[in-house]
């Protein structure tokens, strides 16, 4: 066996250890195909640009001696779609991509005893590599499926000077054929009827923001604080491992019941907030923008046990949090919620969280009527 077939079979045999299922191997040449893709996009949908502005285009501008991309793949099992009541869900993804992005270092690191250069998670097109290094096809969600796992995985690069032998592209670029039923069950509707996903619409742009959302976004998201999975859910190709889904272990679900989060965040209390970060990552664990989902996932929950924090955040500094806070009470209704609004409508200034309020008071007022009646 070649000195180089050698180490990839090595790099296999480790990977699987590292809980790397599937490992394939594609070239360092330039994504052309990616690009062109990206370029039609744009025209569809502007938040393209943003999304795709910190990916090369050409590996070889990241390593100029590049020879070749390592694509390791991480299966993992989804939680359900119900998680218990007042916790936020959240997708096994968030949790699973951090322990796997450790794993992969790990694994970059078996090149690097070799003598070979390993850059670990270059800013590449990972699913473009995925597809290209023969891992799996894409799903007219615009997700690669991998075998026997369906979506279910995380997908992470290995840039190297190796020259690996490398593995040839499925013939085909999905297997979907005539199904629809990701793009029917998309609550934003966010799957065009040619499998593009338009990034602006979809409910994950909305999660963990600091940008102002929409009220019909936020009824849409209900409770979910961070990842959809809808369209992965409802797919045939994931049918098998989505009837394994389970719930996380208790000290998972702790540190997302909504009212401790709140409490929490409004309090400082740095230790809650670690025990969101050490679970989804600290990028995500801003705190401004986890009030806010916060906020939204508790105005969905509609449970009054609610109202005396999001009377407190209703003086919040930020307007979208101050808006969601009205919003969020004008939903749970009640005498407590309107003499909230009442009083914050008094020293409001922002033209937006006005109009929030009022709008607020009318849904509140309605509620309570209807009880009444």
């Amino acid at each position: 066996m070649k000195e180089l077939d050698i180490l990839k079979a090595e790099l296999i045999e480790r990977g699987r250890h590292l809980g790397f299922l599937v490992i394939g191997v594609t070239d360092a040449g330039p994504f052309n195909g990616w690009y062109r893709a990206v370029e039609v996009r744009k025209t569809m949908d502007r938040e393209v640009e943003r999304a795709v502005s910190r990916l090369a285009h050409y590996p070889k501008d990241l390593m100029p001696d590049a020879k070749a991309i390592v694509v390791a793949v991480h299966p993992y099992l989804p939680y359900p779609e119900e998680f218990p009541e007042g916790v936020a869900r959240y997708s096994a993804h968030y949790v699973e991509y951090p322990r796997a992005r450790k794993a992969v270092e790990e694994l970059a690191g078996v090149i690097s005893q070799w003598g070979y250069k390993a850059m670990v998670e270059p800013p590449l097109p990972v699913k473009a590599a995925a597809y290209r290094a023969g891992v799996g096809t894409f799903g007219k969600n615009g997700i690669i499926y991998v075998g026997e796992y369906g979506s279910w995985v995380t997908l992470h690069l290995i840039l190297t000077d190796a020259p690996l032998p490398c593995d040839g592209q499925p013939q085909a670029l999905s297997f979907c054929g005539e199904c629809e039923r990701c793009i029917r069950a998309c609550p934003t509707r966010a799957i065009a009827d040619d499998g593009a996903v338009l990034l602006g619409r979809c409910l994950r742009a909305y999660m963990l923001t600091s940008k102002f959302v929409p009220v019909d976004i936020r009824e849409k998201l209900g409770t979910r604080l961070l990842g959809c999975d809808v369209c992965q859910k409802v797919c045939p190709r994931n049918s098998r491992i989505t009837r394994q889904a389970g719930l996380p272990e208790d000290d998972h679900l702790r540190p997302f019941d909504v009212y401790t989060l709140i409490k929490a965040l409004v309090e400082n209390d740095r230790k809650a907030i670690e025990a969101v970060a050490s679970l989804i990552g600290r990028n995500y664990v801003r705190p401004q923008r986890l009030l806010s989902s916060a906020i939204i996932a508790a105005g969905n929950f509609g449970q009054p046990k609610f109202i005396s924090l999001l009377v407190k955040t209703l003086k919040h500094p930020h307007p979208p949090i101050r808006a969601y806070s009205a919003w969020a009470l004008g939903k749970i209704g009640g005498k407590d919620s309107m003499n909230a609004l009442a009083d914050a409508l008094k020293d409001e200034t922002d033209e937006r969280v006005i109009q929030e309020i009022k709008r607020a008071q009318e849904i509140a007022g309605l509620s309570e009527y209807r009880s009444d009646g």
